[in-house]
This record gives C-alpha cells, sequence and structure tokens, in this order.
C-alpha cells in the first residue's frame, strides 16, 4: 500500500500540520482553543470552523494562522489572530527583548513590523477600522512608528483576496482575539497584556482581556497526548525538535 508524509519548516511546518489535523479530528478543536486561552462559551459542539492560513490582510500585515468560530446556538462570529514565534535553532527568542525594544524606541527600527506585540496591534487596529466602517486608520491617532510611513494611514487596499477574505470571514464578528505563540514558558497571559498595554497606544481596557499568551510546549503536549499512531503534529515537533521551543 502506498503511503505518503509531509513535513514542514518550523513555525509554517507546525501551523500547517495543525490545521490538517484538526481538519480531520474535530474532537481536537476545544482543547487547542483552551489551551490558547479562549472562552469556551465561544463555541459549542455543533460550531462551524473556517482556518485561514497566512492570510494577509495588506497593510496590516499576514498572520500566521486566523480561526473562525460561528456559534451554531448564538449565531455569533469569533475571530482569533494567532501569530507564532520560535526560538530558532541557531539563536533564542526573548519576549523580554522585543518588549524592551518597542517599549523604548522613538522611531522605526528595522524588524518592526515582525516584533510580535506589533504584529498583533496591527490586527487590533484592522478591528477598529472595520467596526468604524472604515478602510484606513485615518481617524485613529496612532503614533509614526505605527504608520506605513511616516505620514501614511495603514489600508486595507484594493487586492481583490484581500477584500474577500476580510468581507466573509473578518468582518463583524462579536468577538476579536489576539493571541501569540511563544517558546517560552514563564511568561503567562497576564504577563503578555501588560506588556503589551505598556508598548502600544490607543489600545482599549475592555479589549485586553482577549489578548493572549500560550506557549509551543503545552500547543505540543495536547497533540502528543492521544491514541492516534499517525499524529501529524508530532511528527512535525521530533522534526523541528530545537527549533520550536
Amino acid at each position: 500500500m502506498n503511503s505518503t508524509t509531509f513535513l514542514g519548516y518550523s513555525e509554517r511546518g507546525i501551523f500547517n500540520s495543525i490545521v490538517f489535523y484538526l481538519s480531520e479530528h474535530t474532537e481536537k478543536i476545544t482543547q487547542f482553543l483552551e489551551v490558547l486561552g479562549i472562552n469556551n462559551k465561544t463555541y459549542d459542539d455543533a460550531s462551524k470552523y473556517t482556518f485561514l492560513l497566512e492570510p494577509s490582510f495588506s497593510d496590516f500585515g499576514t498572520c500566521d494562522l486566523v480561526i473562525i468560530i460561528e456559534n451554531q446556538q448564538n449565531k455569533n462570529k469569533t475571530v482569533i489572530f494567532i501569530e507564532g514565534k520560535v526560538k530558532t535553532m541557531q539563536g533564542y527568542f526573548s519576549l523580554e527583548k522585543e518588549f524592551k525594544k518597542l517599549n523604548n524606541c522613538k522611531e522605526k527600527f528595522k524588524g518592526i513590523s515582525s516584533n510580535i506585540f506589533v504584529q498583533l496591534y496591527y490586527k487590533y487596529l484592522l478591528t477598529k477600522v472595520l467596526q468604524k466602517g472604515e478602510s484606513n486608520t485615518g481617524f485613529l491617532n496612532i503614533k509614526d512608528i505605527f504608520k506605513k510611513n511616516r505620514n501614511s494611514n495603514r489600508y486595507i487596499g484594493k487586492n481583490e483576496i484581500v477584500k474577500r477574505t476580510i468581507e466573509k470571514y473578518i468582518k463583524f464578528a462579536s468577538n476579536y482575539y489576539y493571541v501569540a505563540i511563544i517558546p517560552e514558558v514563564k511568561f503567562s497571559t497576564e504577563d503578555f497584556q501588560e506588556k503589551f498595554i505598556k508598548s502600544l497606544e490607543l489600545f482599549e481596557d475592555e479589549d485586553i482581556a482577549n489578548i493572549k499568551c500560550a506557549n509551543w510546549k503545552d500547543i505540543e503536549e495536547i497533540f502528543a497526548d492521544n491514541n492516534i499512531v499517525a499524529n501529524i503534529v508530532a511528527e512535525h515537533f521530533v522534526h523541528n525538535k530545537g527549533q520550536i521551543y
């Protein structure tokens, strides 16, 4: 009998494997969401899930993974933006370093758009734009370092795929979540929220509970703890050992 195996590199490989696995084993979705810190009132046993892998949001950046939950009981829609960071075999990831670099900056620095706080902040700005029925950040008094250029707003743009994705999946959600998955296990969601507030302006207090932080070790454990022989996620963690956390 023929068999196939696919293996992907680093966080892209892990995210791909998680999506492929969850599409086949939907019973694991709620456990995955719980590890991300998503309230179980958001979903029910009959919820419809849509996964977007690395969707582009034009000036608001791409996203490693977006999960859309449509609750069949209360008809609410929840959108979860997920950004992942890895340790890398050659170096390390430091949330503290990412925080300090952003918190102390007075102007744009190289790599600002790949900073985990900024990546999630751009998605937050996108949701604020959508909630106002706008297409750009012109009505928001954001710092120059978060503008596309020094005096330029961030726009959704004219790309038809981006507009179609936003219109169909992102708009009109009841809840938006912004989740960081990092290699370090010592930081809690509360730690991440505190750093988020200190680093970024224009963040409303009522939204802070929807900022979440999880770690790759806990992600790996929920997929390793099962009796399924061919576990694509576990295989990817083994394949990328030393790269993820």
